[in-house]
Formats: structure tokens, C-alpha cells, sequence
């Protein structure tokens, strides 16, 4: 006697319900597909975001004495600073005026430059107060009138140069002078004193 097997309802109903995944997979795997890329950048080959963002400012190159050369950069970018020679700056007393001009530039290849002026106490070095409250500071840019006149250190702040564009140069003319102290005993008392001053470019970068 034979047995016959079925595929009861239940079992039917499951594989139909495989079949019709199946064929749903035939479709979705059938289905077209696209795409699109952009490379950010300004549009051009190689480009990218960033690349030419270099920002840099700097000021005149000077020897190993500390004398400018004119023509010649560098970066001073240290908190030590660079050394530049102030004519006379050893041996200035009561009622003499040295100066110094420093120029500087933008370097930056495409960024504007925020420029400002300050003088600060140099770094690792203590002024004598005396001569460092004796002091006074004339600042003048370029062929400008001057933007601060005889006054102190301290009064020599964040002063504003402008915006400078990529390569544009400018000098700025430091005056320093030891006002005669009012008496020879007051002027006597600065004898051997030495202020220690650095001078600073700070710069802020600017969309063009």
C-alpha cells in the first residue's frame, strides 16, 4: 500500500509567500541607479577648500648687528623677537630723539591683513622704572602725520596701521626721546638705565 505526501495549506501559503519576495528582489535588483559628485573648491582643477589661505606678515630683514636690509623679509615670529639696531639708542641722554624705520608687509598670496602696532616689554628682561617712565614715543606711518606723538610705552597699544592687501609694504618711523628731566640731579639719575622695548605687528586676516 502506497503513502502519498502532501503540502499542507499552511506550508503552501509559506512558499508562495517566498516566491513573491523572490520576484521582489529580481525587481529592486533590476532598478535603475544615478549619481552626481561635486569637488568643492573655486571651480577650477585641483582645487580644493583651503590651499591658499596662507597668511603671513613681515618685516625688514636685518644683519648680524641688527641693521635693516632694505629689499630683504623676514618673520620675527618668536616671542624672543629679532634684534634691530636703534642709531644711538646706547648712548641717548637727557633731551636727545633716535629713530628707527621699520618697513613691513603683507605676504600673504591672497588674504588681506588687519595690521595694528604695539610696544611691549621684552620678554625675560627688566626695565629699569626709572628710564622706562622717562621715555617718549612718536609713531608715524609712511609720509602720514604721526598717529601717536610723545608718549608712553604703554600709550603705544593695538594702534591701528590699516588693511593691507596681499604684497602691499609700508614703514613705520619709531622716535624715541629722554625728555631733559627738569634738573641735573633728575637727569643724573638715569645714568646706566636701560629700558627694555620690543616692538609688535599683530595681524588679523580679511577676506579680499
Amino acid at each position: 500500500m502506497s503513502t502519498k505526501t502532501g503540502v499542507s495549506g499552511r506550508k503552501r501559503v509559506i512558499v508562495a509567500g517566498g516566491a513573491l519576495l523572490a520576484a521582489a528582489g529580481l525587481v529592486t535588483a533590476a532598478a535603475f541607479t544615478d549619481f552626481a559628485n561635486l569637488n568643492l573648491g573655486n571651480g577650477t582643477d585641483d582645487s580644493g577648500v583651503g590651499g591658499n589661505n596662507r597668511f603671513n606678515i613681515q618685516v625688514v630683514n636685518t644683519d648680524a648687528s641688527g641693521n635693516p636690509i632694505p629689499g630683504e623679509w623676514q618673520e620675527a615670529n618668536t616671542e624672543a623677537g629679532v634684534n634691530i639696531n636703534v642709531p644711538g639708542s646706547e648712548l641717548i641722554t637727557p633731551g636727545d630723539t633716535i629713530s628707527v624705520d621699520i618697513p613691513f608687509r603683507n605676504e600673504s598670496p591672497a588674504l588681506n591683513a588687519k595690521i595694528s602696532f604695539s610696544l611691549q616689554d621684552r620678554a625675560g628682561k627688566t626695565s629699569d622704572p626709572a628710564i622706562a617712565a622717562a621715555l617718549r614715543y612718536t609713531v608715524k606711518l609712511g609720509s602720514d602725520p604721526a598717529i601717536v606723538t610723545n608718549v608712553t610705552q604703554a600709550a603705544v597699544n593695538a594702534l591701528d596701521l590699516g588693511l593691507y592687501t596681499p604684497g602691499e609694504e609700508q614703514t613705520l618711523t619709531i622716535s624715541i626721546s629722554l625728555p631733559d628731566q627738569g634738573s641735573a640731579a633728575a637727569n643724573n639719575a638715569l645714568q646706566g638705565e636701560v629700558s627694555y622695548v620690543q616692538a609688535h605687528f599683530g595681524a588679523v586676516s580679511a577676506q579680499p
